[in-house]
């Protein structure tokens, strides 16, 4: 049995062209077996705008060019798409300036964000070229243009190096993104959102490229040009659909090399990746495309390479998937069963697959996994990674969650020490700085800043291990997210042999011989450039741990957990109860928790441990954290007033909090009211229906509701009673501000015990309750438009709001 594979083998060419191996029934068609036809390479960096158009993308398009020109390439030959073409105006983002080594002990939260050093922006520019605008129109005019002196025995290489948009109505025609808006349009473009102008008016989506639209475009050549796409932008596999309409056989003339699937992002255009060149799907296809010079050969290397969650593919890999599919159907049997079957097969001559096992076993050494021969087995290893990743990442929160709280305290106790800075620090003076001035800012206080913090060393300790506990989390986070990928490059390698052994067992010719013209067409040669003959003789990257080390980080990283939600002491109960800032109010004590265990109730207040008593308001939750799991501790208590001391043993931190009791149902029992009078005569058992209002001073959509509460209240003769959480001195102050009606009876919730009793996850919730005691009505949020929406109930007030807003 002779493989596929090795009919596809591909020879030494001579210049840039394509090659056609001995047997190839491709070979000898017009385009693919001469290398006569000229080579033209259209290269498109949409950006989006300057926010999120990365100096890396711009690397790749000259990285590009470098390598087409030494492969005898001329300007003439190649044309560049680029953000917003020769427009002097700034598009680029190039990299943020250095901060303070320091800079890390201020919280990232409030306005301390807004004295990091700023990005800095450019005007790019393709030296030696004219560069197009990355318009849909730019591109259609090429198309129309340029693109009709392509002739049959012509190559088009198509290359994308940008942000990428998923289409969830229709994964089949994902869109690339291009510069925007285009002049006329009224607000700049965001990729991730509509953006809406000054006026209120939502401005026109971008005109981005979608699949569709490219395989019109494509359309306008002539058929004989063979076009090869090489895509690094997020969901770019979509554009796997250029090939053919839905329902029709590729013709081979179009194959392409993709960053990763249609519902997958690609992590070289993500956020964090602004500045750094060493990242992402083109960079290591150039990388390896430089001494390979072939596109295969590279993109066999990526397969190993690239370090990131991308999952590289081709078109040959989605036609085989495509055809395993229906056979799988067609015989009403599982993907996984016809594939295994075809793969059990296949490896009774290993020796045919020797490149592929290499392949496999080489990705598994490199990423600390297991090299496998069945879809079956990896998808059993697959199946531990979600949840392996999930922990790790809710792990990595919370310990960033501990750091900026205590990085809060910290500059808190600054301000406090050095009153002078508080007001210099406000989130609206440092908004109002010039960019410059803010440096200036940041430089003198960090200078001041840092002097303090490392003034307690105990302190800083802390804040050193938290962080080292954060960044070894997430960084196994991001490791586990690219074994994620690399199971999926796997699947496709084994998913390339058991297609391939289908193709020569089952397939028709027209099969074969489609799947032959797309091998071909990727088979793209950069003669000029080779200096090694496959991807094995290139030095192996540096390997990840070993999947076994990582599980001993996710335990190392583990934080203990108490089962608890908890909020500072109010300042007046502290001040009679003498109980500091460290002391914490129990307001929720989670099911079967290591709290429940020990003891404790909502209500209580944590002191500290075993006669330590907190001093931060949050040292409590970092306290547990940082615990030995199942190692038991004494905790100091007040209940009821009452010094008491329970013992807990925390326990490992869930993945998922345990749920807490909904809402009560509608027709079902009020439960009983847990509050106490701030205004008003509360009668807690009152036999008289009443309308509950849960709010909060801050909340400006409850007092937006507040006239129709009252309207109701009056047209139906209910009682409301105002519930809070939020401390009477806090009231005192906001009623004394506010000259608006409001209902007469307010009630306070200092333990949250109402509020969990109802379910209330937000504010403003409503609850009518009968005179029986019975709920009739439940509703959580309010908007103007909809009003209260009680059976029966109608109010023009809330109408008249609308129109006059």
């Amino acid at each position: 049995m002779t493989p596929p594979r090795l009919l596809l083998a591909a020879l030494v060419c001579l210049g840039l062209a394509s090659c056609s191996a001995p047997g190839n029934p491709a070979a000898g068609r017009p385009g693919l077996s001469s290398s006569e036809g000229r080579v033209h390479a259209v290269l498109i960096n949409g950006g989006g705008r300057r926010e999120i158009n990365l100096q890396s993308h711009l690397h790749h398009l000259e990285r590009l060019i470098g390598l087409l020109q030494t492969s005898g390439l001329g300007p003439e030959d190649i044309t560049v798409f680029n953000a917003d073409g020769t427009d002097p105006a700034e598009d680029l983002a190039t990299r943020e300036l250095p901060a303070s080594p320091d800079f890390w002990l201020l919280p990232v939260s409030g306005g301390m964000g807004m004295l990091a050093p700023p990005m800095v922006y450019v005007d790019s520019q393709v030296d030696g070229f004219e560069v197009h605008p990355a318009r849909k129109r730019d591109l259609e005019a090429w198309f129309a243009g340029a693109g009709r002196k392509l002739r049959a025995g012509d190559t088009l290489l198509l290359y994308v190096t940008d942000h990428g948009e998923r289409n969830d109505d229709d994964l089949t025609n994902n869109t690339i993104v291009l510069w925007g808006p285009d002049p006329g349009e009224v607000a700049p473009r965001d990729p991730e959102s509509t953006a809406a102008s000054a006026d209120g008016a939502v401005a026109a989506s971008a005109p981005d490229l979608s699949v569709s639209e490219l395989r019109d475009l494509l359309g306008e050549i002539d058929p004989g040009v063979r076009v090869v796409m090489l895509m690094s932008q997020c969901f770019s596999g979509s554009f796997s659909h250029v090939l053919a309409a839905a329902g029709e056989e590729p013709s081979g003339d179009v194959c392409g090399y993709f960053s990763s699937t249609a519902d997958r992002l690609a992590y070289g255009c993500y956020p964090e990746n602004r500045g750094k060149d060493g990242v992402g799907h083109s960079f290591h296809f150039f990388e390896a495309l430089e001494p390979l010079g072939a596109f295969p050969e590279a993109h066999r290397r990526v397969l190993i390479a690239d370090d990131t969650p991308d999952v590289p593919l081709t078109t040959g890999d989605f036609y085989l998937e495509r055809l395993l599919a229906a056979e799988a159907l067609a015989q009403g049997r599982t993907y996984v069963e016809v594939v295994d079957e075809l793969l059990d097969f296949a490896w009774r001559d290993r020796g045919a697959h020797e490149a592929d096992i290499r392949l496999l076993d080489g990705i598994g050494h490199r990423f600390g996994s297991f090299s496998p021969r069945l879809l079956g087995e990896l998808d059993e290893h697959a199946k531990v990674l979600p949840e392996f990743s999930r922990r790790l990442g809710t792990y990595a929160t919370r310990w960033s969650e501990a750091l900026e709280a205590l990085r809060i305290e910290t500059l808190d106790r600054f301000v406090t020490t050095y009153p002078e800075w508080r007001d210099r620090l406000k989130v609206k003076e440092v908004r109002a700085l010039s960019p410059q001035d803010r440096q200036l800012l940041a430089g003198e206080m960090l200078a001041a800043y840092a002097s303090f913090a490392r003034a307690d060393p105990a302190r800083v300790e802390r804040m050193e291990s938290l962080r080292q506990r954060a960044e070894e989390a997430a960084a196994a986070t991001y490791r586990a997210e690219v074994r994620g990928g690399v199971v999926l490059r796997m699947r496709a390698i084994l998913t390339q042999v058991a297609g391939e052994t289908y193709l020569e067992t089952r397939g028709t010719p027209e099969q074969r011989q489609t799947y032959a013209r797309l091998r071909d067409c990727e088979n793209l040669q950069f003669a000029a450039l080779t200096t090694l003959s496959d991807a094995s003789q290139l030095d192996p990257p540096e390997a990840f741990p070993p999947l076994a080390e990582e599980r001993e980080l996710l335990e190392r990283v583990m934080p203990a957990w108490m089962g608890v939600q908890y909020r500072p002491v109010p300042e007046i109960p502290r001040r009679r109860l003498g109980t500091g800032k460290g002391a914490a109010l129990v307001s929720t004590v989670f099911p079967d928790s290591p709290a429940e265990k020990a003891g404790l109730r909502v209500g209580d207040i944590v002191l500290g441990a075993a006669g330590k008593r907190f001093v931060e308001p949050h040292q409590m939750r970092e306290w547990t954290m940082r615990s030995e799991v199942g190692r038991p501790e004494k905790l100091d208590l007040l209940r009821d007033g009452k010094p008491i001391q329970v013992t807990l043993r925390p326990g490992p931190y869930p993945l998922a909090l345990p749920k807490l009791p909904g809402p009560p149902k509608v027709g079902g029992p009020a439960p009983n009211l847990r509050v106490e009078p701030y205004r008003g005569e509360i009668q807690l058992a009152a036999s008289k229906p009443r309308l509950l209002f849960f709010w909060a001073t801050w909340c400006a959509i409850c007092h937006a509701s507040v006239p129709e509460v009252l309207a109701f209240a009056e047209a139906r003769g209910v009682e409301v009673v105002a519930i809070t959480d939020e401390d009477p001195e806090v009231l005192n102050a906001f009623f004394a501000d506010s000259q608006h009606p409001f209902p007469a009876i307010i009630a306070v919730d200092p333990y949250r015990f109402t509020f969990q009793d109802y379910g209330v996850s937000g504010t403003p919730t409503f609850v009518l309750v009968d005179g029986e005691g019975v709920v009739r009505h439940y509703q959580s949020g309010y908007s103007l438009a909809k009003g209260l929406t009680v059976d029966g109930w109608q109010w023009d007030g809330a109408a008249r709001q609308v129109r006059t807003e």
